[in-house]
């Protein structure tokens, strides 16, 4: 299913949180005319929130997800890392971030046989571009594409060596002490490559859908508590050949905690319990969340 070591997961996760954390201890401090930044902002889980990066201002996300699900006698574990950062170009209308997993997988059958599997996933590039900033009436908007690049292998024989593509629209408003948060979106990988014994491959394409929703209780200007939900359609190819439909609906209370925050440095630490509501959804799992966020340069007055 992935290639790779299992030394190279926790190489990947030390070198994920030395990239995030060096550029904290080599930049200078920020001068003291700078205010201290009150609450927290884009820092759900599964919903993506509709507001890019401040100008100079650079963020690095750091998520842990172990996953359990029991299904017809098989028992299924999962742990994703994944690592990401977001960059503002030149101004918050414009950002570019991107996001590689590091995955793991073991299944274990009723007569005890397990089964591992670990390497890279996919690989997304993204860009954002911020419509609305949310203030007046009309709610924040932030519509991002993506582009997915195939550096994780397939499972059971099927791979694609082709680009894939997502859209997301991210729909965010804000009230006195709550905010409620929007998320549609479509992905499609083309050219997925099945291969049976002794037939030549055939490539097919598959699309799959996102919908969500979370709402955020600003209980301190520091410490909110998350109730998320997102449901995914996906159409898989089998190693058959044939094509599957799979509906997950996944619903995620939750908190997020910024320990630290001084002029445009803010740390973000949160935890969310992944609950699926569907049969292909897995049962249970934790959401493990970090995020730094640091002034690169300084901003043009």
């Amino acid at each position: 299913m992935f290639s790779g070591t299992r030394h190279s997961v926790f190489l990947f996760v030390a070198a994920s949180l030395l990239m995030g954390v060096m550029p904290v201890c080599l930049l200078s401090q920020e001068t003291d005319e700078e205010q201290e930044e009150e609450g927290i902002r884009d820092n759900s889980f599964l919903i993506e929130e509709a507001y890019n990066q401040e100008p100079g201002v650079v963020q690095t996300i750091l998520n842990a997800i172990p996953s359990w699900d029991h299904d017809g006698g098989i028992r299924h574990t999962a742990f994703d890392f994944v690592f990401t950062q977001e960059w503002p170009v030149f101004s918050q209308r414009h950002q570019f971030s991107y996001s590689l997993p590091m995955l793991y997988s073991a299944e274990r059958a009723e007569d005890n046989s397990l089964v591992q599997a670990q390497g890279f996933g996919d690989l997304f590039l993204n860009y954002r571009y911020q419509l609305s900033n949310g203030e007046g009436p009309w709610p924040a908007m932030a519509p991002r594409f993506s582009t997915i690049l195939r550096t994780g292998e397939g499972v059971g024989g099927c791979k694609c060596d082709k680009v894939g593509y997502q859209l997301n629209l991210p729909v965010s408003k804000e009230f006195e002490h709550w905010a409620v948060h929007g998320n549609a979106g479509w992905t499609s990988i083309r050219g997925l490559q099945c291969a049976i014994p002794e037939l030549p491959p055939v490539c097919r394409a598959i699309n799959g859908y996102n919908l969500g929703g979370s709402v955020i209780r600003f209980v301190r200007p520091n410490f909110h508590l998350m109730l998320e939900s997102v449901a995914f359609w996906n159409a898989e190819v089998t190693p058959q050949l044939e094509e599957e439909n799979a509906f997950e609906w996944i619903l995620s209370p939750g908190f997020r905690w910024a320990p630290y925050t001084q002029g445009s440095t803010q740390w973000v630490v949160g935890m969310g319990v992944p609950v699926g509501l569907t049969r292909d959804a897995p049962d249970v799992g934790l959401f493990l969340y970090m995020s730094m966020e640091q002034r690169f340069w300084k901003e043009r007055k």
